[in-house]
This record gives structure tokens, C-alpha cells and sequence, in this order.
């Protein structure tokens, strides 16, 4: 146990969970009836995985506005790739939407120094992930206070609403404050001891500057990107659009609004659990059966669909990484960075 660390054995312990959950459910509906219905989707499905890249450039978009406007900025199709390459790995490794962060930080190493990097991808996940849960939990809160449901169902939302939305404000005033590198360094000691805190106060020293310089003075540069991100994540709603009117034959946009928002909110909430496996699928599920009036089979098949909008984009995604790196070009580092740089 304690070569491995708690924090491995309960992504093993969620993976696995998920994983028999998944089964369960494919299990109580019945896997012909759900490639009856995936398969109903026809050409619509094309549409709907086409949609998901268009998502992905107004995110990319969103992106080069996180940039210090002194500094250098990556071509937009560069932070395309970028974007796809991250979610790729968000995907495939269970670091509960970490790790890819982590990669599109090192991809922008090309083009910034590391504290800019960082600075960049926070900022955007900051933006990113307060737009997508303030768009979810607005449509959320309105469907649970018109819909009868439980009171304990109820309250277990706001709660949970709450706490994350504490979670989001405490996150800004620690970048705004400019403390998070203290705080980054202090868990990356806790899971990697002594030398890996010293490396982020090494090299992540200017990240504190560059975080409240960004906040003070590039507002409008944050509204525009909480835009941009919001319109991505627009497309989601014509994603569950497309699926009622092609599947169900109801193309309903409150009906798809509601699929989407509480979907989203279901999984900004149990964002722990690598790749959302079968939480994913139960949570749409219970959307279908409970809020919107279809059946649990549907709510099962469209989750079905979300997972092969998730994997083909993915194996995009290391295509898309493949071509940045071989777009790599050797480049030059300011005198005052390189003397900054430690050696080896």
C-alpha cells in the first residue's frame, strides 16, 4: 500500500467500480437493443462526432486568449492540436482530467517559457471549467425545482452544487492572490516528496506574478475567453439535439438543453472516476427515464453514442500530436529565460 499510495488505489478501486457498472447496465438493457438504436443513428452520427471538432476550435480559440499579451502566442491551429491532444489523454489515463493538462503544458514549452505555459493552461482550465459548470448548474437548478423529484435527491444538489462552486471560488482566489505555486508545491510534496517540491519552486517561481498580472490586467482577454468556451460547449446541446430528432424523432431543444446541462453537471461532479465509466452511462440514463420522459434503454444508447464521440476524437487526438511534434522547429529562448533555466 504504501509503495503504490492511496491516491492509485482509489483510481484502481473507481476504475474497476466503473467498469462494473458499465457491464451492469449494458447487461439490464441488452446489447442488441442498444446496437439497434446506436446503429438507428446512421449518418447522424457522423454529424455528431464532426461536431465535437468544431467544439474544439472555439475551445482552441478560448485558449490564445489566456496568453500574457507581451508574450509569444502559438498559431491557432497549433492550440487545436493542442486541445485534442490533452483531451486525448484526459481520456485514455485516469487523472480525472489532469493529465493531459499537464501535456499541453509541455507542448506549449515550444512557444513560452514554463511559468507562461502554466500560466496559460490554469488559467484556461479556471475558464474552461467554471464556464461549463455555471452553464450546467443553471440548467440543472431548473429542471430539479420544476420537476418532482425526491427531497433528498434535492438537497444532495445544492449541496453538491455548492461545494463545488466553493471549490472554483477558492481556486480563482488563490491564483488571483497569487499563491498557488505555494500551494501547487506543497501536494506535489506530499506525492512526491521533498525534491519534487523544490523542483516547482524552482521552476515555476514566476507562475505567481504572471497569474495576478493576467487577472488585473487582462479582463477582458478572461470574458472573451469564458465566451468562447461557452459557445463550445453549446455544441453539446446540438449533439443531444441531433440525437432525439434522428433516433426519437423529437428534436426537442428544451428536452436536449436539459440532457446536456444535467449530464454536465453529473459529470463535473464525479469527475474522479477515470473516463466517467459507467457513471456516464447511469447518469444519462436516469436524465432520460426521470427528467425528460423517454425510456432508461435511450438514455443508455445515447450515452453509448457520447462514448464513441469520445474515442474516435481521441485517436484523433494522437494524430494531432504527432503533427505538432513534427512541426517542431528549434526556438529561441531570451537570454534572460535561458540564464533562469537550471542546468542538465
Amino acid at each position: 500500500m504504501r509503495r503504490y499510495g492511496w491516491g492509485r488505489v482509489l483510481q484502481v478501486l473507481l476504475l474497476v467500480g466503473g467498469l462494473t457498472l458499465l457491464g451492469v447496465i449494458v447487461y439490464r438493457v441488452g446489447p442488441a437493443k442498444l446496437w439497434q438504436q446506436i446503429t438507428a443513428f446512421g449518418i447522424g452520427l457522423v454529424i455528431f462526432v464532426a461536431l465535437e471538432f468544431v467544439s474544439d476550435c472555439f475551445h482552441a480559440i478560448g485558449t490564445a486568449h489566456c496568453f500574457s499579451r507581451e508574450g509569444r502566442r502559438p498559431p491557432l491551429l497549433n492550440l487545436f492540436y493542442m486541445r485534442r491532444t490533452s483531451t486525448a489523454y484526459n481520456f485514455i489515463t485516469p487523472t480525472s482530467g489532469f493529465g493531459g493538462e499537464v501535456v499541453k503544458a509541455m507542448m506549449l514549452e515550444r512557444y513560452v517559457s514554463r511559468s507562461e505555459a502554466a500560466s496559460v493552461v490554469i488559467i484556461d482550465k479556471f475558464a474552461s471549467g467554471i464556464t461549463q459548470f455555471t452553464m450546467a448548474f443553471v440548467g440543472s437548478a431548473v429542471i430539479v425545482t420544476w420537476t418532482s423529484l425526491e427531497m433528498g435527491l434535492k438537497i444532495a444538489f445544492w449541496a453538491a452544487s455548492a461545494i463545488m462552486a466553493g471549490g472554483f471560488v477558492g481556486f480563482l482566489v488563490c491564483q488571483h492572490q497569487g499563491w498557488f505555486s505555494g500551494f501547487f508545491a506543497r501536494v506535489v510534496g506530499v506525492v512526491a516528496g521533498q525534491r519534487g517540491r523544490d523542483w516547482v519552486a524552482s521552476n515555476l517561481a514566476p507562475l505567481d506574478q504572471q497569474l495576478r498580472t493576467y487577472y488585473q490586467k487582462q479582463r477582458k482577454d478572461l470574458v472573451l475567453t469564458i465566451c468562447w468556451h461557452a459557445l463550445a460547449y453549446t455544441t453539446g446541446i446540438v449533439q443531444a439535439w441531433l440525437f432525439l430528432h434522428v433516433v426519437l424523432g423529437q428534436g426537442d431543444w428544451v428536452k436536449a438543453s436539459a440532457i446536456w446541462c444535467m449530464g454536465t453537471w453529473f459529470d463535473t461532479i464525479l469527475f474522479m472516476v477515470p473516463a466517467a465509466l459507467g457513471t456516464q452511462e447511469l447518469s444519462r440514463a436516469l436524465i432520460f427515464e426521470r427528467a425528460i420522459g423517454f425510456g432508461w434503454a435511450e438514455g443508455v444508447a445515447f450515452s453509448m453514442v457520447l462514448r464513441i464521440n469520445e474515442i474516435v476524437p481521441t485517436a484523433v487526438g494522437f494524430v494531432t500530436h504527432a503533427l505538432e511534434m513534427a512541426s517542431r522547429r528549434p526556438v529561441e529562448v531570451p537570454e534572460l529565460e535561458r540564464a533562469q533555466t537550471p542546468p542538465g
